[in-house]
């Protein structure tokens, strides 16, 4: 997600999402410091353009060391990375046009060059790492399989009617972890059966 940078769901019924705050804040204050310099290709300039590479390195470094300490610590053999065209591109293919800060926030996730060094570190703990298609992830349910656009309510939270937990007001929980459940869970893939557990309980608790 855009707030979120990257959420994980486990087979163990357990959630980790992980704020791209930082992220963000460096997304808008590197840029507007690199303009206030005389010199765009000046000494100045070149060391903010370093700092903010720096920052964003280490924070991609840090983000899949402790993913793929999870993964261990959970059992896991492969790791399913959703696909972002359906992100950045829509049905015909044509770039997405999400606004001037939604395109920024979209530029600045480099989540290309994240999956490489996740990849990277989960390879070298023996964890296969799969990029799996997104289509539909976001608007359907990872529960009982309904498909619905109205379901995810806002940007954080994603309610299905279907799957009550009777209170007659639907079940409600993460957005972003029914996406990272889903895509876990490969609904794209015809020959993949497995459902998803329960998601009754808090998995919704941010860190990273």
């Amino acid at each position: 997600g855009i707030c979120n940078f990257a959420a994980v769901a486990y087979s163990t019924e357990e959630a980790d999402l992980y704020p791209g705050n930082r992220l963000k804040q460096d997304g808008y204050y590197f840029p507007k410091e690199i303009k206030k310099c005389d010199d765009s290709g000046g000494e100045e300039a070149t060391r903010l353009h370093a700092k903010w590479s720096e920052r964003r390195t280490h924070f991609f470094h840090s983000l899949a060391t402790h993913i793929v300490e999870r993964c261990i610590e959970n059992g896991v053999g492969r790791i399913n990375i959703g696909k972002l065209a359906g992100v950045r591109e829509d049905d015909n293919g044509e770039s997405k046009n999400w606004g001037k800060h939604g395109n920024l926030d979209l530029h600045g996730w480099a989540f290309d060059r994240f999956s490489n060094i996740l990849e990277y570190k989960a390879k070298v703990k023996g964890i296969e790492v799969v990029e799996v298609s997104e289509r539909d992830t976001s608007k359907t349910c990872c529960v009982c399989g309904t498909e619905d656009e109205s379901q995810r309510v806002e940007r954080g939270l994603y309610v299905c009617e279907e799957h009550d937990d009777g209170d007659g007001d639907g079940d409600a929980f993460n957005a972003d972890v029914n996406g990272a459940e889903n895509i876990r869970l490969d609904i794209n893939d015809e020959s993949n059966s497995e459902s998803a557990p329960d998601l009754g309980g808090d998995r919704s608790t941010g860190c990273g």
